[in-house]
C-alpha cells in the first residue's frame, strides 16, 4: 500500500475518534446535576400580579417561586394546576401554569412570532415543544440543575396530576428552549439521566409504603413528586425508556 493512501486512511479514523470523543464529552452525566442552583435567582417571593392568566387560573398573589426555569437569572411563578376531571371544571393552558419573572414583573412565555415563521414557511419545528395554549396540569415542579447550561431540568407538567400513579410515563423532562421561549422535552438519553439523578437524591435510603405512593400528595403536601419518582410506576417508566419505547 502506498504511503500516502495509509496517511489518508489514519486521517479519516482520526477524524472519526475524534467525532465520537467529542460527541461523549457533550453528553449529560448525573455528576453534572445538582439539587441546588449555581446562584439564587432574583425576585423569589414577588406576589403573582392580576393579568388574564392569574384571574382565570385563580393565581393572583401567587408566591415566585425560588426556580428559574429559563435561566435568565429570575425567579419564576410555577402554579399548581389540576386537569378538569370533567366538562363542568375549567381547563387552564401551559401559559397559565408558568408566568417568567422580569425586572418589571411576570410575563408569559412563548416566542409565538418565530413558531408562525416555522408554520408559514413550512418548517419543522424542534419536536416536544410546549405550546402556551395547550392544555395541561402542572404538579409542583422537582428540578435538577445542571453545570453545562443556565436553564435546568424540571418534571411537572403532566396529564396525570393529580390523580399521580396513574401514567407515571407522562412525566416527562424538560428544559427551556430559548429560541421558541418555552419548555421542551429532552432527548430519551437525558431523560434517564436526570430521572436516575432524581431517584438516587430522593429515593435512597427512604421507605415508602403503598399508602404513600398512592397519595403522595399526603405524605409530602408541597412536593409530592419526590415521592412519585420513587414509585414502582415511575421505576418501570424509566425501564420502558431504557429499552427505547416511547412515552405516550
Amino acid at each position: 500500500m502506498k504511503e500516502a493512501t495509509v496517511k489518508k486512511i489514519w486521517i479519516a479514523l482520526l477524524s472519526v475518534t475524534v467525532v465520537v470523543v467529542s460527541t461523549q464529552a457533550a453528553a449529560l452525566q448525573q455528576a453534572d446535576l445538582s439539587l441546588k442552583p449555581a446562584a439564587a435567582c432574583k425576585g423569589a417571593g414577588r406576589p403573582a400580579p392580576k393579568m388574564k392568566e392569574t384571574v382565570h387560573a385563580e393565581t393572583v398573589g401567587a408566591a415566585a417561586t425560588t426556580i428559574d426555569l429559563n435561566g435568565d437569572g429570575w425567579c419564576d411563578w410555577i402554579m399548581t394546576l389540576a386537569y378538569p376531571m370533567n366538562t363542568g371544571l375549567p381547563e387552564y393552558g401551559a401559559k397559565e401554569a408558568i408566568l417568567l419573572g422580569t425586572d418589571k414583573g411576570a410575563r408569559t412565555f412563548g416566542n409565538i412570532e418565530k413558531m408562525r415563521q416555522h408554520w408559514r414557511k413550512q418548517l419543522p419545528a424542534p419536536e416536544g415543544l410546549v405550546m402556551p395554549d395547550g392544555v395541561t396540569r402542572m404538579a409542583p415542579a422537582l428540578v435538577a440543575y445542571s453545570s453545562k447550561s443556565k436553564a435546568p431540568y424540571f418534571i411537572g407538567f403532566s396529564n396525570a396530576y393529580p390523580d399521580f400513579m396513574a401514567h407515571a410515563d407522562s412525566y416527562a423532562v424538560y428544559q427551556w428552549n430559548t429560541e421558541f421561549d418555552t419548555p421542551q422535552t429532552v432527548s430519551n438519553a437525558d431523560y434517564l439521566t436526570v430521572m436516575k439523578f432524581l431517584r438516587k437524591q430522593y429515593c435512597e435510603g427512604r421507605h415508602y409504603s403503598n399508602q404513600d405512593f398512592q397519595h403522595p400528595e399526603t405524605s409530602n403536601a408541597d412536593h409530592p413528586l419526590e415521592v412519585v419518582v420513587c414509585s414502582p410506576q415511575m421505576a418501570d417508566a424509566i425501564k420502558r425508556a431504557e429499552r427505547g419505547v416511547t412515552r405516550p
